[in-house]
C-alpha cells in the first residue's frame, strides 16, 4: 500500500522566509576577504610606452559588509593606476610601491568597502621612449608549380611596407617584418592571399597594419627565341664581330608572349675582358632582360671578332 504525504503549501513559505533571514543577517555582518580587481594603466607621458606586459590584476584585502563583497565581486570596475606616480628604478625599470598606492585605490572603491591592503608588495613596469619608423614586409613563400607554369612577375606584397611603433631599442633593432608563413602546391593559376604580420617576440610593438596581401601572378609558360643586336665595350677602332646579332632564347608567360620585342634585351661584349683573357673570341651577357621572361640563354655564346688596322 502506497503511502502519501501531503506537506502543506505554508511549510514551503515558511522554509523560503527562514532561508531569506538568514541570508540578510549573514550578508549584514562584517566580513574581511580579497577580490581581484583588473588593472588599468592610465596617464602615459607623451612620447613614452610600455615596453612589457605589466601586471594585469591586483589582489585586494577588503572590509565590508557580505552583501558589499558579493556585489563587488561579481560587479567590479578596473582599477586605474596613474603612471606618473609610477618610481623609477633604473633605466627602463619602473615601479608602485604597493602601500603608497592604497588612497589612491580607496578612492575608486566604494564607500562603504575599506581597503585593508593590497597583497602585492609592488608592482613592476617597463617604460621606454616612444620611436616610430617604416620597415619593408618581406613574404615567407615555399611555392611548387604544375609542369609548364611558373610565375608570370614577381611577387608583389600591398604594402610594401608598414609603420611601426614601440619603445626605441626595439624599433631600432627591427629592420623588416616577416609575413606569415605560407605552403602552396601545384600552382597552376593567380592567387591573392592575406598573411598575418609576424612581429618579434617580447618586444610590444604595433604596426600600422596587421595583415598584408601577397599577390601571386601564375601563367602557363612557353618558350621564345629572338634576335638582337651584339654591342661591344671598351672596343678598339677598327673592330668588327661575327655574327652581328645572336639568338636570345627565354620562357615567357603566354599572355605575355607578344610584349617582348628585342628592344627589352641589352647583349654586350667586353673586349677587355677578352684581351685580358688573352682569347680570340668576345663573350656576350645579357645586361638588360625584361622581368615577364625567365631561363634565359644566349646562342651562339661566343662572338668571333677582328680588328682592321
Amino acid at each position: 500500500m502506497k503511502t502519501t504525504f501531503n506537506i502543506p503549501k505554508t511549510f514551503f513559505g515558511f522554509l523560503t522566509a527562514s532561508v531569506f533571514f538568514w541570508l540578510l543577517i549573514n550578508l549584514s555582518k562584517e566580513y574581511n576577504t580579497t577580490i581581484v580587481y583588473d588593472v588599468e594603466y592610465t596617464q602615459l607621458p607623451q612620447q613614452k610606452t610600455l615596453i612589457a606586459t605589466p601586471v594585469k590584476n591586483l589582489s585586494l584585502q577588503l572590509k565590508s559588509s557580505g552583501y558589499n563583497l558579493l556585489v563587488a565581486s561579481i560587479t567590479h570596475k578596473p582599477i586605474e593606476l596613474n603612471i606618473d606616480n609610477a618610481l623609477r628604478k633604473s633605466g627602463t625599470n619602473y615601479y608602485f610601491l604597493s602601500k603608497n598606492l592604497i588612497p589612491e585605490v580607496q578612492e575608486q572603491l566604494k564607500s562603504s568597502i575599506e581597503l585593508l591592503k593590497i597583497e602585492e608588495d609592488s608592482i613592476p613596469l617597463k617604460i621606454g621612449i616612444l620611436s616610430s619608423k617604416k620597415v619593408p614586409l618581406k613574404p615567407n613563400l615555399n611555392i611548387s608549380f604544375q609542369l609548364g607554369y611558373d610565375l608570370s612577375k614577381p611577387v608583389t606584397i600591398t604594402p610594401d611596407s608598414v609603420l611601426i611603433s614601440g619603445d626605441e631599442t626595439y624599433v631600432a633593432e627591427t629592420d623588416f617584418l616577416n609575413v606569415e608563413h605560407i605552403t602552396l602546391e601545384n600552382l597552376s593559376k593567380s592567387i591573392d592571399i592575406h598573411s598575418s604580420i609576424i612581429f618579434p617576440e617580447n618586444t610590444q610593438l604595433k604596426s600600422s597594419h596587421s595583415t598584408a596581401k601577397i599577390s601571386i601572378d601564375v601563367d602557363k609558360f612557353t618558350e621564345g627565341e629572338i634576335e638582337v643586336p651584339v654591342f661591344v665595350k671598351n672596343a678598339p677602332n677598327g673592330i668588327n664581330v661575327f655574327p652581328k646579332k645572336v639568338k636570345v632564347i627565354y620562357k615567357v608567360g603566354l599572355q605575355n608572349f607578344n610584349e617582348v620585342t628585342p628592344d627589352l634585351f641589352k647583349v654586350e661584349c667586353d673586349y677587355l675582358q677578352a684581351k685580358n683573357k688573352e682569347v680570340n673570341y668576345l663573350t656576350p651577357q645579357i645586361n638588360d632582360l625584361p622581368e615577364i621572361v625567365t631561363l634565359v640563354r644566349i646562342v651562339p655564346n661566343k662572338i668571333d671578332f677582328l680588328i682592321y688596322e
